[in-house]
């Protein structure tokens, strides 16, 4: 009798240990599966990381490259140019910088946009179309003009495949 006594007395405590020994279970599996998760989201984390190193790595590499070229670099189409003289004060000062893209169709501008464009003498030049010019045989040139309120009109008209760049916006670090 006194050997059941015992085993009652021990049925709770084993019980306790059952029910920390399935705790401790649950909560080592617990930390595993964050362990696998945090492994698993770090490798994600690492592969992006590169990718985005690799792709930034290749556009300045283009970008260099195109620059020794002599050419305008271009990312996902789009240019920076820096006004570079008073033509187009005071919408664009001396030293801005301005965002622009290429034009999908250069024959189809509109009267007061802002392009640059490579003049006859091979300037790269920013000016607003005031005038859109179209020939007896239908084909397209404009008129373009500085908007600093001294300037006239550039004497040479711009052909649509002169025009590098339609401008966006101009970059508010300047």
């Amino acid at each position: 009798m006194a050997e059941k006594n015992n085993v009652e007395k021990n049925d709770p405590i084993d019980q306790m240990r059952q029910e920390l020994s399935s705790g401790n279970k649950k909560l080592h599996a617990g930390k595993t599966q964050r362990a696998h998760k945090s492994k698993a989201r770090k490798v994600i984390e690492n592969v992006l990381f590169a990718v985005a190193v690799i792709v930034l790595s290749v556009i300045l590499a283009s970008v260099l490259v195109t620059r020794a070229n002599g050419k305008t670099p271009q990312v996902f189409g789009y240019q920076l140019y820096r006004i570079e003289s008073g033509s187009m004060e005071p919408t664009l000062g001396v030293g801005s910088l301005i965002l622009s893209h290429s034009p999908e169709n250069a024959s189809g501008l509109e009267k007061d946009t802002i392009i640059t464009f490579i003049s006859s003498d091979g300037k790269t030049i920013t000016h607003r179309i005031i005038e859109v010019v179209t020939s007896e045989d239908g084909s397209v040139s404009y008129r373009t003009k500085g908007d600093n309120p001294i300037n006239s009109p550039d004497n040479d008209l711009v052909l649509p495949q002169n025009i590098q760049a339609v401008f966006v916006m101009k970059i508010p670090l300047t």
